[in-house]
């Protein structure tokens, strides 16, 4: 599973690809047509980010996790009963657990929110010394239940009093030592603009979309990177987006010699390259196949990606990102069946109703 890894990294870290002559699969034929036809019989918006894409209804995202500025946020479908069980299970663990006399307890704090919507734990960082502590919150709303995490640094504590010393050497001010007040109130600000969602809600509201749930825009800029993927039999299929980058004049095509290199160790080939305009996302596109021995098999397998507005990301146009392989899969679909399945997908590519 390495390779898998290594070669997903160096596209979605790189965004590499290189310009070469366009070669196009060959045609499908009706029997073609027929299974691909059979997959898309019924579709779903997938709402991701401020994008958009249509896939097959039988695609189920196995990604729960985002991040928003310093919270990580999982989200996870589940009943009333069950998500009062978790909450008491995880305080009882929390009281239960371990720690030095120096460091206890364990829990800091318990702050309940308004209307039932859960509670935030001021814990410990398992062992290490109680100035690094974790604000965790468990927020249900709209039978969504979300674990938000983040790292807080609390040096108010007399018995930190050398310690903090060093801090303030190194240039910390007074909120930056105790900054738990302040991560707390951003805390309560994102629960309060957090919202439930179905799988194939498409919010119209100006926010962002984030596995299970809908973030309420507030007018500030927030870091946000979230990211989908689906699995099956036959390939793998991801949506990555976020705001973090820039764009610095570089692009896929300008970045040739590292990635006809990285190609080559994974014994894939590129037979087709776009760059076009999807409803307003300028794409720049790669595809590669190759054959690949697995388990003592030799599978045709086929990797395309592309990356939408590079060119012109900024805080509020994020990047984003789409690939679809078949790796260490035996795959049902040909090659040009696997270009159909693509251009259907990345066809519907758009942005959400009020995105900006």
């Amino acid at each position: 599973m390495l390779m898998k890894a290594s070669l997903r990294s160096k596209w979605f870290s790189l965004g590499m690809m290189f310009f070469i002559p366009t070669l196009y699969a060959t045609p499908m034929v009706k029997k073609d047509t027929v299974m691909v036809e059979s997959l898309f019989s019924k579709t779903k918006p997938q709402c991701v980010g401020i994008y958009v894409v249509e896939v097959p209804e039988s695609f189920n995202n196995g990604t729960h996790k985002a991040t928003y500025d310093d919270f990580d946020i999982e989200s996870q479908f589940i009943y009333p009963p069950a998500f009062k069980q978790r909450v008491e299970l995880r305080e009882q663990a929390l009281r239960n657990q371990k720690s030095s006399q120096k460091n206890a307890p364990v829990l800091k704090e318990i702050i309940q929110l308004p209307d039932n919507q859960g509670v935030i734990f001021d814990r410990n960082i398992s062992g290490q010394d109680d100035l690094g502590r974790i604000l965790e919150a468990h927020v249900y709303i709209n039978h969504i239940a979300f674990i938000i995490t983040a790292e807080i640094l609390d040096l108010s504590s007399p018995k930190y009093s050398e310690r903090k010393k060093t801090y303030v050497d190194a240039g910390f001010t007074e909120v930056e030592m105790n900054n738990k007040p302040t991560k707390l109130a951003a805390m309560r600000s994102l629960i309060s603009r957090l919202s439930g969602r179905s799988d194939h809600e498409v919010p119209t509201t100006k926010g962002v979309c984030i596995p299970n749930g809908f973030i309420a825009d507030n007018g500030e800029y927030h870091k946000v990177v979230v990211g989908f993927s689906y699995k099956n039999d036959d390939f793998q299929f991801d949506v990555n987006t976020y705001n973090t980058f820039i764009a610095n004049g570089d692009s896929l095509f300008k970045r040739s010699t590292a990635v006809n290199d990285e190609i080559k160790n994974f014994h894939m080939k590129i037979f087709k390259k776009e760059a076009l305009e999807i409803n307003g996302i300028p794409i720049e596109a790669l595809f590669s196949n190759g054959i690949q021995a697995y388990n003592k098999k030799n599978l045709h397998v086929y990797d395309f990606f592309l990356i939408g507005n590079e060119k012109i990301a900024s805080k509020i146009k994020p990047i984003i990102k789409l690939e679809i392989d078949s790796q260490y899969k035996q795959t049902r679909y040909s090659e040009a069946q696997m270009v159909e399945i693509w251009d259907r997908i990345v066809g519907s590519l758009r942005y959400k109703p009020n995105a900006f």
